[in-house]
């Protein structure tokens, strides 16, 4: 119960702060308690290679 009364109290900590999107994905690589934000640009995907800069299709000069 603890856990999820922790989870509550991050969850309304963002929604206070103004965060009007929040996707929460559990994770064994982090140590408890360590968290790990990602920021969506726009219409593109966090991690995407539009968002990273790295395209796949980008021909260099």
């Amino acid at each position: 119960m603890e856990q999820l009364e922790e989870v509550i109290k991050m969850l309304d900590s963002m929604a206070d702060a103004g965060v009007s999107r929040i996707k929460i994905e559990t994770s064994n690589t982090l140590e408890e308690g360590e968290e790990k934000k990602a920021y969506h640009h726009g219409r593109c995907d966090v991690g995407s290679p539009f968002a990273t800069g790295k395209l796949f299709d980008l021909e260099e000069e």
